[in-house]
């Protein structure tokens, strides 16, 4: 395990600079759109709308022709582009400039960060462990590239594209440096005794259709947190500055349950991890609905992120456990599908509150779709198991 950490390390690196780029430039483009370009709410939706099917694309076709051509050619390419798109940024970013160089932004980024997915998913030999770590990474790049922006932006977005050029000028280094030695180690997995044992086992159709619905629901009920919940704090009498002392305490957490989850996950019990962090986020928002202070929020926001923490990881760890050789094809569904819930759940969170629940109706339909969540990973499991049985009496 030790080894395989070393080896990789520079993905993990990588997925710390693509995220920390990925969050310094995701949570300005409403506020950029609408105060700074002045374009109005349902012109910035459709900005948004096409800036997400982007991310979406570009994460299915990343894993695509990361099964087909060299991943070390496509990630440099991959790169090299995102460095050029920066740098335009920086000079063009007025009212025509920036939905273009937003829309390639989330082309590429999709496509970066599926391959740094599959190629853990290669070199994992089937273990979570990595997995963890990966998501410990990527975490840490979300909460520098938040904390980022109230230090750069005002009003000026040249700042956050020299951190852009920064983030990727590093990751050009890295991929340049690493990427052709980590993509020998994959081959080297692929054909290793261990993979091919690992490989006679596969995921049911139906289990993996499960595990994929699950996370774009799942996605979509998460994102009320990232939206919806701070209009619904502020309702309720407290600051902005609680919301932001919320996702402290969420990426502090994950960093812990993360760290307990790498020395202690085993792959065996991936599919009653991924049950229990489901089971975890949909008791969060029933906690919610029912509390009005802030232990209250902090207990809903506890259960959320080891919810988190324990199921994130496990979706792509088992997918890439029971589907040898298509890693690429996979993994990007996995990123195409969560960015996908990411995109439409704050829109039906919105339209609900609106038309029809409010803010506690909300919770709790998001409460009950996690459920609905959970009998299916359920039942996917327990299909998976019935065909492993079956498998085995048959040899």
């Amino acid at each position: 395990m030790i080894k395989l950490v070393r080896r990789m390390w520079p993905l993990l690196v990588l997925g710390l600079l693509i995220n920390t780029a990925y969050s310094v430039m995701w949570p300005l483009t409403t506020i950029y759109l609408h105060n700074d370009l002045r374009l109005s709410l349902v012109t910035s939706g459709w900005i948004l709308a096409v800036y997400s099917g982007s991310n979406v694309l570009g994460g299915y076709l990343g894993g695509i022709l990361g099964d087909r051509y060299s991943v070390n050619r496509l990630g440099l390419g991959l790169l090299v582009a995102l460095l050029g798109d920066a740098l335009m940024g920086f000079w063009w970013h007025d009212l025509w400039g920036y939905p273009v160089v937003l829309v390639i932004f989330g082309l590429l980024t999709g496509g970066v960060l599926t391959l740094i997915t599959t190629m853990t998913a290669q070199l994992s030999r089937g273990s979570g462990r990595l997995f963890n770590l990966l998501y410990i990474f990527i975490n840490l790049g979300l909460v520098v590239g938040t904390a980022s922006i109230g230090v750069l932006f005002r009003g000026n977005l040249q700042p956050i594209f020299g951190l852009l050029v920064i983030c990727y000028g590093l990751a050009i280094g890295l991929w340049g440096r690493y990427a052709r030695t980590l993509e020998r180690s994959t081959v080297t997995q692929q054909s290793s005794p261990t993979q091919a044992r690992r490989s006679r086992r596969r995921l049911p159709r139906v289990t993996l259709l499960i595990l994929l619905l699950s996370l774009g629901l799942m996605w979509g009920t998460y994102a009320q947190w990232m939206s919806n919940v701070s209009v619904y704090i502020q309702e309720l009498g407290m600051s902005v500055r609680v919301y932001s002392e919320l996702w402290v305490y969420n990426g502090i957490l994950l960093i812990l349950v993360q760290s307990f989850m790498t020395r202690y996950g085993r792959t065996k019990w991936l599919p009653w991890q991924i049950l229990a962090g489901m089971v975890a986020i949909g008791s969060s928002f029933l906690l919610l609905s029912t509390v009005h202070q802030l232990t209250g929020l902090f207990a809903a926001m506890t259960l959320l992120t080891i919810g988190e923490a324990v199921y994130v990881p496990g979706v792509p760890a088992m997918i890439n456990t029971y589907t040898v050789g298509h890693e690429g094809r996979y993994q990007g569904l996995v990123n195409a599908i969560s960015s996908l819930g990411k995109a439409l759940g704050p829109v039906a969170g919105g339209w609900m509150i609106g038309q029809t629940a409010g803010y506690l109706g909300l919770f709790r339909w998001c409460a009950g779709i996690d459920l609905v969540v959970v009998l299916g990973i359920a039942l996917g499991n327990w299909w998976f198991h019935w065909r492993g049985r079956k498998t085995k009496a048959n040899l």
